[in-house]
């Protein structure tokens, strides 16, 4: 499955999933989908450094991974949305939420997606 379809598979998931991007271990956003563009909550650089510091914080805490297990998630809860991160692979799954949205079903449905899909191609 190509990164275009997969993001969108996930978008589709539920409503209250706003965007969805895909984050190089750089930091850099490869690719995304939305349902409201990210600029209505973060302006300019600000996008950019909280897309770019979700890859770093995925990649600092994997060094957890001994004492604690395998990270499976990240999430910010602010008085009126959540951010998702999910490592996949060598990348970061970014994902801008409304407040309501049940993270601990939505994250077992976005495994559900990853864990089936036998060929993922992020780069595309």
């Amino acid at each position: 499955m190509k990164a275009d379809q997969f993001t969108k598979n996930i978008l589709d998931l539920n409503t209250n999933i706003l965007f969805i991007g895909i984050v190089e271990k750089s930091g850099h956003l490869n690719i995304s989908s939305q349902r409201e563009a990210l600029d209505k909550y973060l302006k300019g650089r600000n996008a950019e450094l909280i897309i770019s510091e979700s890859a770093y914080a995925v990649d600092l805490r994997k060094g957890f991974s001994s004492p604690f297990g395998n990270l499976t998630s990240i999430c910010y809860e602010y008085s009126s949305l959540r951010i998702l991160i999910i490592p996949v692979k060598d990348h970061t799954l970014f994902l801008l939420l409304n407040k309501d949205v049940n993270t601990s079903d939505l994250i077992q449905q976005i495994y559900r997606i990853i864990n089936s899909t036998k060929e993922l191609d992020l780069y595309s």
